[in-house]
């Protein structure tokens, strides 16, 4: 995203300056195309009863709902197009306390968490690339800490982007070119060699339709709620589809750089669908071949040989860079929305640094970026890594790693779920103020169906995918105790709550505390507010 400065730029510059409708729709395809298709295509297929029809089915709706979220967000960024993205939105439309809480989650959950599970996925792509080059399942280390060397990797990774790419934008924008031209490779290759596979195999093991099981599932079994309550896996599958569109809704920020304005909902709606055939066709290529691109593995070796081991082996490393390439990006904006921030007052010590602030060196926002980020990736990993328990899908990467990249992928399809929860507050916010007009904005035709459809659909997943790990934590009174593996049924079904509530939490609670001081320090609210207007930008 531009900062307002540079959308001013925009707005009053040449109409030869600025963006076609053709460079558009590339904006909303590179925003909008991530690594999540290759690390949620098998959760989909899991949630969806292992149904490849029903699988499809998740990623129709899903896109559906959000082009329908983009569209509408077109009308919402119109009121404010910023670095500050979400929390401007919910700022403009939504209660104080939401503003807060969506403050609170950019700032202490979005972007500390994103550097802990995006370096993981890069080092898992790096595990599997490597392994197969060296004719292994995945290369580890072999020790019994496996865990912590390449949580010291992960660490290094992030604060490379972190200073590289967020102090010079020069720097971020010649890798993200690389990336770009990178990540594509892999996406055409898993597409293609996943058909070829199906068609030299004689078809794949998945199943069309859905699956009978053989046993009926069962609380006491130590079955969720999900499992013997059909239809519900869909939307958990719907939710864990958002992640691999996370980053879209920086598309609805090109109506200010678009040469012809009016075309944007065309651009937008173009660029997602492509966006969604290349997932669709990526998804199924992946789920008739076990799920994954890591199930094609011992196909690709039994046709080809060591030509389809090497073949697996560069395309993950392709893979390992595609994700380099959404840390680098995320690295660059991540400072500037900080200083953003702390212009408004919004952040702890905003008084102290806000006439240190440089648009071009964010070196402020690169500082509060290190003190944030390091301690809790830190905290996170140890917890993923000793707290939490591993998948029988991950046994390969080495000591600890099962239960890191288990935990990792918990909280990424949180963090996506609330990313999507606060994005659809602010559209239903837009949605009243067609009614009250409290605020001005460029308003749409097509704005209200796309804003219930998207209000409906998002909300019902995300009330599903919120409302199940509380069911499924309740019926653990009448799971059998004495069933296998009832310690890590617990322990999963905890974790999920507890990373919930944790999540809401940081969100929600650390908003009570700031008021609790500025009342203390300021006398009231109201006083602070007005002592806030008066030293910061507010907006």
């Amino acid at each position: 995203m531009s900062n307002e400065k540079e959308n001013k730029g925009i707005a009053q510059a040449s109409t030869q300056k600025k963006i076609s409708f053709f460079s558009a729709i590339l904006v909303v395809i590179g925003s909008s195309i991530g690594a999540g298709i290759f690390f949620k295509s098998q959760s989909v297929l899991d949630n969806s009863e292992g149904s490849l029809l029903l699988a499809i089915f998740c990623w129709i709706i899903a896109a559906i709902s959000v082009v329908a979220m983009a569209l509408a967000l077109v009308e919402v960024v119109s009121a404010r197009n910023d670095n500050l993205s979400l929390i401007g939105w919910t700022k403009v439309f939504n209660s104080r306390r939401l503003f807060k809480a969506s403050k609170n989650f950019m700032f202490y959950i979005y972007l500390p968490l994103t550097y802990f599970f995006m370096p993981l996925y890069v080092i898992m792509s790096l595990q599997d690339g490597i392994g197969a080059l060296v004719n292994k399942d995945a290369f580890t280390f072999g020790t019994n800490v496996d865990w912590l060397i390449w949580t010291l990797i992960s660490l290094a990774m992030s604060s490379y982007f972190i200073y590289a790419s967020g102090m010079s934008s020069r720097v971020g924008n010649i890798q993200n070119k690389i990336v770009t031209y990178i990540k594509f490779i892999p996406l055409a290759a898993v597409a293609l060699i996943g058909f070829i596979l199906v068609g030299l195999n004689g078809g794949g093991d998945i199943s069309i339709g859905i699956p009978k099981p053989e046993n009926k599932p069962t609380i006491a079994g130590g079955n969720t709620l999900s499992a013997f309550t059909p239809g519900l896996g869909i939307f958990l599958a719907i939710s864990a589809i958002f992640f691999a569109y996370d980053g879209f809704y920086v598309a609805a920020g090109i109506q200010s750089e678009m040469a012809e304005p009016k075309k944007t909902p065309m651009a937008i709606l173009f660029g997602l669908l492509i966006t969604t055939v290349i997932y669709l066709i990526i998804a199924i290529s992946m789920s008739i071949n076990g799920g994954s691109f890591f199930g094609m593995l011992d196909s690709m070796k039994a046709n080809w040989g060591d030509t389809g081991r090497i073949l697996f082996g560069v395309i993950n490393i392709m893979i390992a860079i595609g994700v380099l390439g959404i840390i680098n990006g995320f690295a660059m904006w991540a400072p500037r929305f900080t200083e953003d921030l702390i212009k408004e007052g919004e952040l702890p010590f905003s008084f102290k640094y806000k006439n240190r602030l440089n648009d071009s060196r964010p070196m402020v926002g690169i500082m509060y970026s290190f003190i944030i980020t390091i301690p809790i990736v830190i905290v996170f990993t140890l917890i993923g890594a000793l707290g939490y328990i591993g998948s029988d899908s991950y046994s390969i990467y080495g000591k600890g790693m099962d239960r890191l990249y288990s935990f990792a992928d918990l909280m990424a399809t949180w963090t996506a779920v609330f990313t999507f929860g606060f994005i659809m507050g602010a559209i239903y916010g837009c949605l009243k103020n067609r009614k009250t007009k409290n605020v001005e904005t460029d308003k749409k035709s097509y704005f209200k169906p796309m804003a219930v459809i998207a209000v409906i659909v998002v909300g019902l997943a995300l009330a599903v995918t919120i409302l199940i790990p509380i069911i499924d934590l309740t019926l653990l009174f009448s799971v059998d105790k004495t069933i296998e593996g009832y310690i890590d049924i617990v322990v999963g079904r905890v974790m999920l709550v507890v990373a919930l509530l944790l999540f809401a939490a940081l969100s929600f609670g650390v908003s009570f505390i700031e008021d609790w001081i500025n009342i203390k320090k300021y006398g009231s609210i109201e006083q602070y507010e007005a002592w806030q207007s008066i030293n910061f930008d507010v907006r």
